[in-house]
């Protein structure tokens, strides 16, 4: 049950592990990456109501990685991927 403080209300990592079947270990993640927003109270993490609804808003997108070589902004073609499994065979 979530933790009602005035208007807001708290989940702790037990609670919503067990509401969507992930692991604390999983949430740790998501809280570490940024993935969702939280606050550590004691030993324990609590995340907002507001901070699920944030989440669950919004498409996740990784962050982006480059390749030497290659500019931020670029496309990778179908052709290009080709050419670089013959090179590194």
């Amino acid at each position: 049950m979530a933790t009602q403080i005035g208007d807001i209300r708290l989940y702790s990592l037990k609670e919503l592990s067990n509401v969507f079947k992930v692991t604390i270990e999983t949430l740790r993640y998501y809280l570490a990456s940024g993935r969702i927003k939280g606050r550590k109270m004691g030993t324990r993490w609590f995340v907002t109501e507001d901070s699920l609804r944030e989440y669950f808003g919004q498409t996740y997108r990784p962050k982006r990685i480059t390749l030497q070589g290659i500019a931020k902004e670029s496309t990778v073609t179908d052709e290009d991927i080709d050419e670089a499994k013959g090179i590194w065979r």
